[in-house]
């Protein structure tokens, strides 16, 4: 019975640990159709935002707004995950290579746990070539 139990509880630690995983490549394919207000849903309530070498801490709205902005402009065609930081359960980063109509970027995003919901504190798209 115990050996059961311990069988149910590792099932769900892989399980909850999977999930979290899951984030970072939902988040990536956000990126990837260029959908700011999809990505726009885990923003925190302020989001450091770095486009360009412009950078500025903003507001959920205002933060998607300029994304949005900025994937009208260089609309992605794809996108990959090239590093990625999960394994603090309130802290996570990723780093993707995002491929658009303009070029390439190297975009890198952390992700704070709080409350039980994740949020994203800071976004930083930076072009590669």
């Amino acid at each position: 019975m115990k050996s059961f139990i311990l069988s149910i509880v590792f099932a769900f630690l892989c399980i909850s640990r999977s999930i979290a995983n899951d984030l970072i490549g939902e988040i990536s394919g956000q990126f990837r159709q260029g959908n700011a207000k999809e990505i726009s849903k885990y923003f925190s309530p302020t989001v450091n935002l770095s486009i360009l070498n412009d950078n500025n801490v903003y507001s959920k709205v205002q933060a998607e707004i300029i994304l949005e902005s900025f994937f009208k402009v260089n609309s992605p065609t794809d996108s990959k995950v090239i590093h990625r930081l999960d394994s603090n359960p309130n802290y996570q980063h990723a780093v993707i290579e995002l491929n658009t109509i303009k070029g390439y970027y190297r975009v890198s995003y952390s992700i704070r746990i709080n409350d039980n919901q994740a949020q994203i504190v800071e976004i930083r798209i930076e072009k590669t070539r």
